[in-house]
């Protein structure tokens, strides 16, 4: 927009202190503004329609210019991300394993020993700090503004912190958990079979040590209905959903955890996709919360 005399134009909006004149173009990429870059005079009618077209083709380098730059810099941030997330799926697994076994230890000397059990206990706590390290330096390695113009970047503070266990024989399953929950800042440890499930519940402290227990409806040991009864004798209420593949359920082990008390939603169809899993994790997480103020 060519302003030529500030005093006599009413679309003018006072920038610099006693200017005359002013030449106002917008920065565009793509069909979409990104800001606008405004020039003035001191001098009435300073700017011509050459100097409009010159400022135009300006404007739109720099427009390019600034994409260029916010796409390095997320391309810095996401190629940080891959480094994080290869390093935490390289630990996640192997220090589930150690939280499996230390807890099963741990079993045979609560009551006497305690000296033992103390140890044991440092040990799970050492194991779930190195992971939560490499998610925290992940995390301050991508900053949430490193994205691209035009791309959006999904927010669910809900999930921020939460603690979710994953029980499921089969090593992709518990593998995919860790990868798609802890992009959203959960802490997620994981279980081969009900009792060890059970005692990663007991060992953790079990009424609240855990948000939400995901666990597949047939495991080697149990059905996905009995670990929901054996998980009810260490907590008052269990945060539960089950998982099935293509809705396969010849156990019935679904509808009895429903009369149970199984939400309506708390059921996961394997292979299930990121937004379902959210969908329900935030549910359970929800129904927690409003539990928690009653």
């Amino acid at each position: 927009y060519l302003c030529k005399d500030v005093v006599n134009d009413p679309l003018f909006i006072p920038g610099v202190a006693d200017s005359k004149s002013s030449l106002t173009v917008p920065l565009i990429l793509h069909d979409q503004i990104l800001g606008t870059i405004n020039v003035e005079s001191f001098e009435v009618d300073a700017f011509s329609d050459s100097d409009l077209q010159f400022l135009e083709i300006f404007a739109r380098d720099v427009a390019f210019a600034l994409n260029t730059l916010e796409l390095l810099v997320a391309q810095k941030a996401n190629t940080a991300q891959q480094s994080c997330d290869a390093i935490h799926s390289a630990v996640a697994l192997p220090v589930d394993e150690i939280l499996n076994d230390a807890v099963n230890v741990m079993e045979g000397y609560i009551g006497h020993q305690g000296e033992i059990v103390d140890r044991l206990r440092r040990i799970l706590q050492n194991a779930r700090d190195i992971k939560q390290t490499i998610q925290q330096i992940g995390q301050r390695m991508t900053p949430l503004e490193a994205v691209p113009v035009g791309m959006k970047s999904e927010h669910h503070a809900l999930l921020a912190g939460k603690r979710i266990l994953v029980v499921d024989e089969d090593h992709s399953v518990r593998d995919d958990a860790h990868r798609l929950l802890e992009r959203y800042g959960c802490i997620v440890e994981t279980a081969h079979e009900g009792k060890e499930a059970v005692m990663m519940v007991r060992g953790s402290g079990g009424e609240g040590s855990y948000d939400v227990i995901i666990s597949d409806i047939k495991l080697p040991d149990f059905s996905g209905y009995q670990l929901m009864c054996r998980l009810g004798e260490v907590m008052n209420r269990v945060p539960m959903v089950l998982m099935t593949g293509f809705g396969y359920d010849p156990g019935h082990s679904i509808v009895k955890a429903r009369q149970a008390g199984l939400h309506p939603k708390a059921v996961l169809f394997k292979p299930f996709r990121l937004d379902q899993l959210v969908d329900v994790v935030e549910t359970i997480l929800e129904i927690n919360r409003k539990e928690a103020t009653v």
